[in-house]
């Protein structure tokens, strides 16, 4: 998650280090800025691992990814090769219909999506 974002949906301060997690890739939503992660065997994911999060900020971060996704233990591998145990939130099976074929486009969110994603998702920023 974007730093922009996560900054407004947790009330902790947490380390965050890059992680990759792989069988998963991101795809683009249809007519959202945002992306999904859904199971891809061969497929791989960059992003970070925010390390010890409360649980008053996972209920948060619950309660802002919605229906449409399950929180997973999916083990992340840090670029110095240490796996951790840790959570993504998946895209449950019966909203697959919301994700295209398409790769979401990282840099495209940073540049041009992140200012119309943060507009539209103000009602989650902290109290």
């Amino acid at each position: 998650m974007f730093d922009r974002v996560w900054s407004r949906l947790v009330n902790g301060h947490y380390t965050a280090i890059p992680a990759t997690l792989h069988g998963y890739q991101r795809l683009a939503v249809k007519d959202e800025e945002y992306p999904v992660a859904v199971a891809e065997p061969t497929a791989t994911i960059t992003g970070m691992l925010y390390l010890n999060i409360s649980p008053d900020d996972i209920a948060r971060l619950d309660k802002f990814e919605g229906d449409y996704y399950t929180r997973l233990p999916t083990p992340v591998i840090t670029i110095k090769g240490v796996i951790y145990p840790a959570e993504t939130y998946i895209l449950k099976p019966a909203y697959q219909h919301i994700a295209t074929v398409n790769t979401w486009d990282e840099e495209f969110f940073r540049t041009h999506g992140i200012e119309q994603f943060i507009a539209r998702y103000q009602g989650f920023t902290k109290p």
